[in-house]
Order: structure tokens, then sequence, then C-alpha cells
């Protein structure tokens, strides 16, 4: 629940920040670089999706992934094979 309202803000905020660039640019720039209004703030919530996206994904790849356990014979292992070679 928390991570859908973390989200919203952040896109919403993406949003907004795109809108007032977009919003200070005339239309004589816009066409310079070849982008509309629209444009713009589209491809900002874009890239902030899909960094939150790539962020959940590694987030729960890690949750996946166990942490090794060692137990006292393999950490003993461990170091008479470091301190043998």
């Amino acid at each position: 629940m928390l991570k859908a309202i973390y989200r919203a803000v952040i896109i919403g905020i993406a949003r907004s920040a795109a809108e007032q660039v977009a919003n200070n640019m005339s239309e004589s720039q816009l066409k310079d670089i070849g982008y509309t209004k629209y444009d713009i703030v589209q491809s900002a919530v874009e890239s902030v999706t899909k960094e939150l996206d790539e962020k959940d994904e590694k987030r729960r790849q890690k949750e996946i992934t166990s942490a090794p356990t060692f137990s006292l014979w393999t950490i003993w292992a461990l170091f008479l094979r470091k301190t043998a070679g």
C-alpha cells in the first residue's frame, strides 16, 4: 500500500516538473528540439516509471535470493583450505 502511494507521489512530482519545464518553453524552442509539450511530459513520466520498475525488480530479486548460510563445519573447511594453500 505504501509503495503504491510512494510510486504515485514520485510520478506526480515528475509530471508536475515536466509540465513546468514544458510551459516555460516557447513554441519555437519546442519546435527546435522536435518535441511538443505533451512529448516532454510523457517522456518524463515514462522514464520515472521505468526507473521505479527497475528498482522494484532489483528489490524482488534481492528478496528471492537467500543469503548463504554457513554452518560451523563449512566455515572450518573454508578456513583449512585457505591456510593449506
